[in-house]
């Protein structure tokens, strides 16, 4: 009993002194990304809108301010800035300008090749087409012409073209499989695919850099791609409720068990890239580049969400709530701050 008190207090210690480390810490990681950002903000403006400003003059209607905005503001600024700034941290080097145009390609081919499926309604064959450039189907669409100018772009770039043309046909698979979510489906199925489309996603990324990741370097960034699905999961609520797709959020009745289980595997995964072989400052940058950046965040929308249960019984109905309730806004300063809070209190 004795030993097993003070293995609780040196533990109680270590959290103690684990917070105050990323207390003391986090005005520098919060730098680091904000520069990480401001140099892909950057890039973006002299690589990618002249591309942009071209495909729109010739734009036959399947190209919208959305797309653009998925490149400029979501995708193609956050898969460089904060995923593939975190892959590099984990090696301990820069990235290089291959690597950045690369990833870029690929953040800007996510949100159109998302598109295909939900806003295009091509059949699956003909999506596969597009992707396989061997035997595939001619782009004609603006949208499908600007799709495959950067996924050739990416093929460009990438250390093994082939690598990455699997880890996309994983990705398209995925996409496929979450058709299911527009039916009646099981929590289990719904995690599954929830990891499934998440992890398959990061390890696309993942192929714009060198070295080729390890088989468990591979299986950390798929359970952490997971992770960041449901996160996406959680910010989307009000836009999948009102689209009828299932995800482990609009299916819960209890946030608390989302959160549980979400903080669960983070503390898992955290401790398992630890024991990759990896030095350790460089995997304590990696996970505070992707803690600031994306998991931090997470928490503060499920607090909003819990908030919602005391309105209707305390169990969660999605159905009850209205946009404004749903939707969490991160650019509010007190969100920043309670994304802060949560990055030392809640982050393992």
């Amino acid at each position: 009993m004795i030993i097993g008190c003070f293995f609780n207090l040196q533990h109680a210690s270590m959290k103690k002194n684990n917070k105050f480390y990323k207390g003391i810490c986090l005005p520098v990681n919060i730098y680091r990304v904000i520069k990480y950002i401001a140099v892909q903000k950057k890039f973006l403006q002299q690589n990618v809108h002249p591309v942009l400003q071209n495909a729109f003059s010739k734009n036959d209607g399947s190209l919208d301010q959305r797309d653009v905005e998925k490149i400029n503001r979501y995708y193609g600024l956050a898969v460089p800035a904060i995923l593939g700034e975190a892959f590099c941290a984990l090696r301990g080097s820069n990235m290089t300008l291959p690597e950045r145009q690369a990833s870029t390609s690929q953040g800007a081919m996510t949100g159109l090749f998302d598109d295909f499926f939900d806003k295009d309604y091509l059949s699956d064959d003909a999506i596969e087409k597009l992707i396989d450039p061997e035997n595939g189907l001619a782009a004609k669409r603006s949208n499908q012409l600007l799709f495959d100018l950067f996924y050739k772009n990416a093929l460009q770039h990438v250390p093994d073209k082939k690598r990455m043309q699997g880890t996309l046909r994983e990705v398209y698979k995925a996409q496929v499989e979450s058709k299911k979510q527009k039916n009646a489906i099981t929590k289990e199925e719904l995690t599954d695919l929830t990891f499934f489309k998440g992890g398959s996603s990061v390890i696309f990324y993942r192929s714009a850099f060198s070295p080729a990741a390890s088989a468990e370097e591979l299986k950390l960034l798929y359970n952490l791609g997971g992770l960041m699905q449901l996160s996406n999961d959680i910010f989307d609520v009000y836009k999948d409720r009102e689209a009828g797709i299932k995800t482990l959020l609009t299916e819960t009745k209890n946030i608390q068990d989302i959160r549980a289980f979400f903080q669960s595997d983070l503390h898992e995964y955290y401790q398992h890239a630890f024991e990759l072989g990896f030095p350790q400052k460089n995997v304590r940058k990696f996970l505070n580049i992707i803690s600031i950046g994306i998991f931090s965040r997470c928490f503060v929308c499920l607090r909003q969400l819990e908030e919602n249960e005391q309105l209707t019984g305390n169990k969660f109905a999605v159905h009850k709530y209205s946009r404004k309730q749903l939707i969490c806004d991160m650019d509010k300063k007190t969100n920043m701050l309670r994304s802060a809070w949560s990055h030392i209190n809640d982050i393992p």
